[in-house]
């Protein structure tokens, strides 16, 4: 296994860095876009903001058939249900109390991807997640073109942690590490680890070339 960090973001928040990317991770990516090495970052939730909320009066727009909070998607401007499908247009008014103070909470893999191309501008940077595959083969289009055409940055959910082999991979950052601790899974502790495992084994695969992967918590 290749040498892992963990950074806490409440130092890093208290130390007045807002951004989902640590100080430590940044540097380790800059230096990786300088070096020419690519990085993998992991995020296990796609959508732009994980739920939509009504600052008046609390509302929170949820699934009809799920009752969960649906998921802002900016691409297409529409909130959807990561279980069953079901998806409205993106509200401005509140149906609750007719305010506009509506706000977005929490973030995704297309939130994530923003955010980098705003931090690295001259960074490649390609996605991978169920909303970015739903073309035949896009899947392994999109694993083949970030491996041969040495694009920086791969931002992606579980899809990309399993058993894939990028010999220039030399860090991979995951984001927001503790999320899937919070889930109602009496084995999120082991899920968690595992998948920490998987996606911490895709840095360095060449033996020689391992470097430090970054853990954001």
């Amino acid at each position: 296994m290749p040498n892992v960090k963990i950074v806490d973001l409440r130092q890093e928040l208290a130390n007045g860095n807002r951004s989902m990317i640590s100080n430590k991770l940044y540097g380790e990516i800059e230096k990786n876009i300088e070096n020419k090495k690519q990085t993998i970052l992991f995020l296990n939730r796609r959508g732009f903001s994980s739920f939509v909320m009504c600052r008046n009066c609390g509302y929170t727009v949820k699934c009809k058939r799920c009752n969960i909070s649906l998921t802002y998607h900016e691409h297409t401007n529409s909130l959807k249900c990561h279980y069953c499908g079901y998806e409205i247009k993106n509200i401005n008014i509140c149906p609750n109390c007719k305010s506009k103070n509506i706000k977005y909470f929490g973030t995704g893999t297309e939130k994530l991807e923003k955010e980098i191309q705003n931090i690295f501008p001259k960074a490649r940077t390609i996605r991978m997640d169920i909303d970015t595959v739903t073309k035949k083969n896009s899947h392994e289009d999109i694993l083949n073109k970030f491996k041969n055409e040495n694009i920086d940055i791969l931002i992606g959910t579980q899809m990309v942690v399993k058993g894939h082999h990028f010999p220039n991979v030399t860090l991979v950052g995951v984001i927001a590490a503790d999320n899937s601790l919070n889930i109602e899974d009496y084995r999120a502790n082991e899920r968690t680890f595992a998948i920490l495992t998987q996606v911490a084994g895709r840095a360095g695969r060449e033996g020689s070339e391992r470097k430090s992967n970054n853990t954001n918590i």
